[in-house]
């Protein structure tokens, strides 16, 4: 996905934008990317939200240990 960076302020109508550090949501399974600009000559900030896609989850990827149930710690059998 190619992003457009705004080219003006919409307080102002400058053009000198600085873009901070993004930040990333999930929610209902879906990634949002919140990208945000700093206006240097007015100095207001906005944002620019960009839905990613959908988030597909897979419970046996690294991290998740099948073999231990963390509940009470019994062991599970693989059939």
């Amino acid at each position: 996905m190619m992003l457009l960076k705004p080219e003006m302020c919409p307080y102002c109508g400058e053009k000198r934008l600085e873009e901070l550090q993004p930040t990333e949501v999930v929610i209902d399974d879906m990634l949002w990317t919140i990208y945000h600009y700093e206006c240097q000559f007015c100095s207001e900030v906005f944002d620019k939200i960009v839905p990613e896609g959908e988030m597909k989850y897979d419970i046996f990827s690294e991290g998740f240990d099948a073999e231990t149930d963390e509940d009470d710690g019994e062991k599970r059998f693989n059939n």
